[in-house]
């Protein structure tokens, strides 16, 4: 039995047991509209099974990436972890550099909702002056 047809039976066996539940026990109104949730969310389950993609098998589902390139993949994430170049740690160091001036200035209040405006500001200005020593 593969994965699917378990799925299923797995669902349709809680569709039942929440039918019967219903029919033979004396039920209040809020336990019947739980267990009709339970029922309309599990066919909604089953239905999203139905139209769900169907990967190839060389497809690891878990990183979708090919199964024979685990070792291109290994290689250029190392890559990326030693590039320090990149815009990301470049705002993120214009982003501790002006939090921690901001952050010494005693007039300026960081729960206020201008902060974030301030060190975006900051943050302009320092790109403003690296593009203008840069050229």
């Amino acid at each position: 039995m593969n994965t699917k047809k378990k799925v299923y039976a797995f669902y349709i066996t809680i569709i039942v047991l929440s039918v019967l539940a219903m029919m033979v026990f004396d039920l209040n109104l809020m336990a019947k509209s739980i267990l009709c949730l339970i029922v309309f969310f599990c066919l909604l389950v089953m239905r999203s099974i139905r139209n769900a993609y169907q990967l190839p098998d060389d497809i690891d589902p878990d990183t979708m990436q090919p199964v024979g390139s685990l070792l291109k993949t290994e290689k250029e994430d190392i890559h990326a972890q030693t590039d320090h170049g990149s815009n990301v740690d470049l705002y993120l160091r214009l982003l501790i550099e002006a939090d921690e001036k901001l952050s010494k200035d005693p007039e300026i209040d960081q729960m206020s909702p201008s902060y974030n405006i301030q060190l975006n500001r900051y943050i302009a200005a320092r790109l403003e002056s690296l593009e203008s020593a840069s050229k």
